[in-house]
């Protein structure tokens, strides 16, 4: 049984053996509707839709049957995410708990409150999987066994070229990906910008002004007197673009969370797999009701172009101390570097280091470069931004409006994962890229908030210092911080302890220590608290 549900934002289309969502271009060819169908049902008869689904760039979805073999395909990024059960299928996580027996999976429950998302194909309830980020899964009808077939990773053979080639080349993969998006858009269709103080956005809102693009509206959150409110302002009034601001507070939070919104919001958005995404969802519903956003508007997020510049290289690799690029070191440093929201007991840690092992089998020791491509590439690529960031779009989807991701773009993409990752060290060539390219041409290049921690001087320290100084620094550091009661820009100070307040229990054996001030440790343990009353068992 095929139940597709979710049609906010973009609405699924039914033909005569399945159902597509979403566009995707083959080389500078649309296809969507018809045409998308048409290519996914012609490459599954010829038995080559893997090659085809390589060549497709884009955000789409499709459930196809075919005899008795129902093909689950997702695009590279999980854009519109599926579940699997036996022969029942949704685009809801949630949605299959009304038709099978379910109970929580223990261990990824702890992989959920030391992560706030899962990894692979795994869901929160036993017999509920996810199709993973660039695969696609194949089941039985009569049977319902299944097989999953990986098409695509991020991982892109590294080429040698100078920074003025880099540049040349970034520019002109980010506009063509530019264009390709307003093709897949109606003409003069409005658009909004969620305008942080970054510079994602702020790259987006460049490229957006200079296309010539004026039906464009800037948005943003937070604290008044935060910079990323200021930067914001200033950005969006220097590129002529309606700005329009949501000021958050103790008051608005209180009032959000114990809203009817915040709970349908939950069910809809973590989908078996991730912490519900809801940091702008009280903004989106401001401007809502104010008639800012209407239903035409398409969002255009900058997600999450830093990471293509390289802000995710381990700590311990730009500073020098790992030497050993083993898989076990690559699993390890993976659960040190990410399964942080709650501190876990030695009994978890080790099962969900295996785990990590298992996912990174196609692993060999060998290179720097080869460490780093399976490190965020393949694991963080498929896991955190395919099951939390791009999931983060549901948000959207909730208010009723479409999206795209041109960051994403897999031109684009291909640029900066083809670099040197040393060269990418710091963020320093991406940044410099969006500056001399774009910012500074556009007048608005703004330097956001830099910590004394991440200048050059204190980086050749970190370089100098033993490994286990430096964790101590950054510990001591972060409780410094912490002690100061510095005011969080979106007022988030508040929101944590709200959410436990909420949480009828919050016991588990396997947590060592509870970090009580992250917000995401706990959401997830109020949204797991939500499944288990829910009706869910343990």
């Amino acid at each position: 049984m095929v139940e597709l549900i979710n049609n906010e934002g973009k609405a699924w289309l039914s033909f005569a053996d399945g159902s597509v969502k979403g566009f995707a271009f083959e080389g500078e060819r649309l296809l969507e509707k018809e045409s998308l169908y048409g290519a996914l049902t012609e490459a599954i008869n010829r038995d080559s839709l893997a090659d085809l689904l390589v060549r497709l760039n884009g955000n789409f979805a499709a459930v196809i049957t075919i005899k008795n073999q129902c093909y689950l395909i997702v695009d590279k990024l999980r854009s519109y995410p599926l579940f699997y059960s036996g022969t029942h299928v949704s685009d809801v996580g949630e949605h299959l708990l009304k038709t099978i027996p379910s109970e929580i999976d223990e261990v990824n429950a702890y992989e959920l409150l030391s992560l706030g998302y899962l990894s692979g194909a795994s869901t929160l309830v036993n017999g509920i999987k996810s199709v993973v980020a660039g695969s696609y899964v194949v089941i039985n009808t009569e049977d319902g066994s299944f097989s999953s077939y990986d098409y695509f990773s991020h991982i892109y053979k590294k080429v040698g070229r100078t920074k003025e080639e880099i540049f040349k080349l970034s520019q002109e993969r980010l506009e063509a990906g530019f264009q390709r998006m307003l093709g897949s858009l109606k003409k003069n269709q409005p658009l909004l910008i969620p305008l942080s103080g970054g510079y994602d956005s702020r790259l987006i809102a460049c490229l957006c002004k200079k296309f010539g693009l004026e039906n464009v509206t800037c948005f943003t959150y937070g604290r008044e007197d935060s910079f990323e409110v200021a930067i914001s302002k200033k950005v969006a009034s220097a590129l002529g673009y309606k700005w329009y601001f949501v000021e958050y507070s103790e008051e608005v939070w209180n009032r959000f969370l114990s809203s009817k919104d915040f709970l349908q919001y939950c069910h809809f958005a973590g989908n078996l797999t991730a912490n519900p995404h809801f940091q702008d969802l009280p903004a989106l519903l401001k401007l809502k009701e104010q008639g800012v956003i209407t239903p035409d508007m398409v969002v255009i997020p900058g997600h999450s172009g830093d990471l293509l510049g390289g802000s995710k290289i381990p700590v311990q690799i730009l500073e020098g101390h790992l030497k050993s690029f083993r898989l076990e070191n690559l699993s390890r440093l993976i659960f040190d570097n990410f399964f942080d929201l709650n501190v876990l007991n030695r009994k978890y840690k080790q099962i969900i280091i295996a785990k990590i092992n298992s996912e990174l089998q196609e692993y060999k020791s060998g290179s720097l470069a080869s460490f780093l491509d399976n490190y965020e590439c393949y694991w963080f690529v498929k896991s955190k931004v395919a099951n939390f960031l791009v999931n983060s779009m549901r948000g959207y989807e909730y208010v009723g409006l479409d999206w795209r991701l041109p960051l994403w773009d897999d031109e684009y993409v291909k640029v900066w994962y083809e670099v040197d990752w040393k060269e990418k060290f710091y963020s320093n060539l991406y940044n410099e890229f969006m500056f001399e390219n774009y910012f500074k041409k556009s007048r608005v290049a703004f330097i956001k908030n830099k910590g004394i921690t991440n200048t050059g001087f204190v980086n050749q320290i970190k370089k100098i210092l033993p490994s286990f100084l430096n964790q101590v620094a950054r510990e001591c550091l972060q409780f410094i911080r912490s002690m100061r009661k510095q005011k969080n820009v979106n007022a988030f100070d508040d929101v944590a302890q709200i959410l436990y307040s909420m949480i009828s229990s919050e016991t588990y054996d396997g947590i060592k220590r509870v970090k009580r001030g992250n917000i995401n440790a706990a959401v997830a343990y109020y949204y797991l608290d939500l499944l288990k009353n829910n009706h869910i068992g343990v």
